[in-house]
């Protein structure tokens, strides 16, 4: 067999027992704790030039980079601001013309019917009564003129008479449904009602929105009773709307019940030991305990009405019970019961108990043992379509003009519009109510008010009959509100 290589090349090669080897001209560096083996680094492997604009992580473009601008803090309003800068009211204007010789609102000019017409200013010292009441509404003009102002009509003439009855007779009620347009001074005329009643020192109870009841919005609880009531039939409190209700009377009326002492503070504290009272507790300091804590609400509200409706050793003031928007009270409400159904508002304790003081039946007692006004109005602008309230309205309406009941011409509800017996019934207890129609204002009316428009610079334009009557058909007959839109109207 050949071989493939030289045997001359293999005779060489020498054997020896001491291997020769090369020794390193470097001393390697060995990890005391690694065992791998020693890798030294190529010098034929060029030296890479590192780039600054590399780096690790993902690609980034190279180009031109703009400067990212800052997002700026965005500062959220703190709880309840926005809604008290929604309804904020503002009874002042700097910037209008002050209207010298305007006089001020009294009950001598009310009894005057050369007043009617003329415009009168609020008193000072009611501003504020009237604020914590709630009687003013952001809908309204007051702050385009110096000072709050309002003008005297035919109907304040008549409610400041009514007043004047009931504080001549003891016990004497007087009941008001007023009704009207949107815009026609409802509102107007339920706030000269409530001035006239701080000035002869009554005792004022205000609901500003009777649609704050049946929306939806406040905490309702069930009442407990000992037999089981059907579903329809099931009353319900409202906590926060007691609270708030008592809340107004307390800043409004605090100089009245600060002064009246309670006559039966030894059986509320009976029936209620966790309360605490001083043995010579007012009015005022019952009810700052129900407008301080909504779980003591309705029963203070109870207590304060039993103290200002039952005979005791202190006597009582009368009392103005004013409600607006009351149409909101006379159908179906947005709370759902147990079931899911809808609850009806004469369900509500508080908003059963002043429907039933309204329509109270002949043959009971005085619903205001010491005499007073109840002022209800409905909305206009607001209005529920509740068709069995709006024949009553309309049955009050033609038992007004003397239409009799039996009569074919007395209106009936439509058949094919579902009757609410809770409403329908509410006719025979009816006879004391007093329906108020407010609509158009009359000629002097409107030239009065559009002279306050002219003197505090508003309207800009020269007076004349044919002015008063251009701006009395285009605001439909003299429309207080239209009016007043007209009035103010700025013409470039």
């Amino acid at each position: 067999m050949s071989v493939s290589i030289c045997t001359d090349c293999l005779a060489r090669l020498r054997i020896t027992k001491n291997p020769f080897t090369l020794a390193s001209t470097t001393i390697p560096y060995i990890s005391s704790f690694h065992s791998s083996a020693v890798q030294y680094k190529s010098p034929l492997l060029k030296k890479k030039v590192v780039n600054a604009n590399t780096s690790k992580g993902p690609r980034r473009s190279t180009g031109v980079r703009l400067k990212k601008k800052e997002r700026q803090k965005i500062n959220i309003p703190a709880v309840g601001e926005r809604r008290a800068a929604r309804k904020r009211i503002v009874l002042s204007n700097t910037n209008a013309l002050e209207v010298h010789g305007l006089e001020t609102l009294s009950l001598e000019h009310l009894a005057q019917p050369e007043f009617e017409g003329k415009i009168l200013a609020l008193p000072g010292d009611l501003l504020d009564q009237l604020r914590d009441s709630r009687a003013f509404k952001t809908t309204q003009n007051w702050n385009m003129f110096r000072r709050p102002a309002t003008m005297i009509r035919a109907e304040t003439l008549e409610i400041a008479k009514a007043v004047e009855t009931v504080s001549a007779k003891k016990g004497e009620n007087v009941k008001y449904l007023v009704t009207g347009e949107k815009g026609s001074g409802k509102s107007i005329l339920m706030l000269q009602a409530m001035s006239v009643a701080f000035i002869k020192e009554w005792v004022v109870i205000n609901v500003p929105e009777g649609s704050e009841f049946v929306n939806n919005t406040s905490f309702y609880a069930p009442v407990h009773k000992s037999d089981e009531a059907p579903i329809d039939q099931q009353l319900y409190n409202q906590s926060h709307l007691a609270k708030a209700l008592l809340t107004r009377m307390t800043n409004s009326s605090e100089d009245v019940l600060s002064k009246l002492k309670l006559n039966y503070l030894d059986d509320f504290l009976k029936e209620h030991p966790k309360l605490r009272l001083k043995p010579n507790a007012t009015m005022n300091d019952l009810a700052l305990l129900g407008a301080n804590d909504a779980t003591n609400a309705v029963t203070v509200w109870q207590a304060i009405w039993k103290e200002l409706n039952t005979p005791g050793e202190h006597s009582r003031p009368p009392v103005l019970l004013a409600v607006d928007g009351v149409d909101h009270w006379f159908g179906l409400t947005k709370y759902r019961n147990a079931e899911y159904g809808f609850i009806h508002a004469q369900q509500f304790s508080l908003i059963k108990q002043l429907t039933d003081l309204f329509f109270s039946a002949p043959e009971t007692p005085s619903p205001l043992l010491n005499g007073g006004l109840m002022f209800f109005t409905t909305s206009g602008s607001n209005s529920p379509k509740f068709p069995s309230f709006e024949t009553l309205t309309k049955q009050l309406h033609a038992a007004k003009q003397g239409v009799d009941p039996k009569s074919p011409d007395f209106p009936m509800q439509s058949p094919y519009t579902k009757p609410d017996t809770r409403i329908t019934s509410l006719l025979s207890r009816a006879q004391g109510v007093r329906l108020m129609e407010v609509n158009g204002t009359t000629k002097n009316e409107s030239q009065g008010i559009l002279e306050y428009f002219a003197r505090s610079g508003v309207l800009q334009k020269q007076l004349s009959e044919k002015l008063v009557s251009d701006y009395r058909q285009l605001s439909a007959g003299g429309i207080i509100g239209e009016l007043a839109k007209l009035g103010v109207r700025v013409r470039a």
